[in-house]
């Protein structure tokens, strides 16, 4: 068993996180349903991969305290696996950003 623990300010802390996290991912996607611009498809998946790296430490050390369920992995491959999401999370906002997306036109 794994000495992570997670305390009460860290676990609320997480759950905000994945709220204004999951709030932000919407807004965007709802930007896409209006522009239709491909790179904010990208840009709401990126952001929902970093959200969920970024909290998968506190996530697994959540479920192995709580709901007794032991992790497929130990602290550093957990680490190891948080910084690799959060790794494909920033590749997508960069291609989000730089992709070769073409500029939708208005229709005349």
């Amino acid at each position: 068993m794994s000495d992570m623990t997670v305390t009460l300010i860290e676990g609320f802390a997480a759950i905000l996180t994945y709220l204004f996290g999951g709030a932000l991912v919407l807004f965007i996607y709802e930007a896409y349903l209006k522009t239709r611009q491909t790179s904010l498809i990208f840009l709401a998946l990126g952001f929902f991969i970093l959200i969920f790296g970024g909290n998968l430490g506190t996530l697994s050390a959540a479920t192995q305290e709580f709901l007794a369920i032991t992790p497929a992995l130990d602290e550093s491959g957990i680490r190891t696996a948080a910084i690799a999401i959060q790794l494909v999370g920033i590749l997508l906002l960069l291609y989000s950003v730089l992709g070769p997306f073409e500029p939708k036109r208005p229709k005349a």
